[in-house]
């Protein structure tokens, strides 16, 4: 099975507001806003910080987000990449990020 990979939404896809400790996340396609916090905008950042329309990898992401931040589970057993993954996978999920198969 081909592994999935994660993109940036479109420029003005997504009005975000900073509230607090949290971001409100208004999605304009569908008229939902997302009220997240931390590291969820962290993570959104970083997807637009690649090229636009450059799908990344979970893996090539923690790669850009370490640059940042120090990489710690809470489960060694984990894989990062692995957490990393699935919390993208979430966020495709509700639309907020792209997701495709890599070929």
């Amino acid at each position: 099975m081909a592994e999935p990979v994660y993109g940036a939404l479109p420029d003005g896809a997504l009005k975000r507001v900073r509230l607090g400790g949290l971001e409100a996340i208004y999605h304009a396609r569908s008229g939902i806003t997302h009220l997240l916090a931390e590291p969820v905008p962290d993570l959104l950042d970083s997807l637009t910080s690649f090229a636009p329309g450059q799908f990344v990898t979970p893996r090539q992401l923690l790669a850009r987000i370490s640059e940042r931040f120090d990489i710690l589970g809470d489960d060694p057993a984990e894989a990062p990449e692995a957490v990393l993954g699935e919390r993208l996978a979430e966020l495709a999920t509700l639309g907020l990020v792209e997701s495709q198969r890599e070929a």
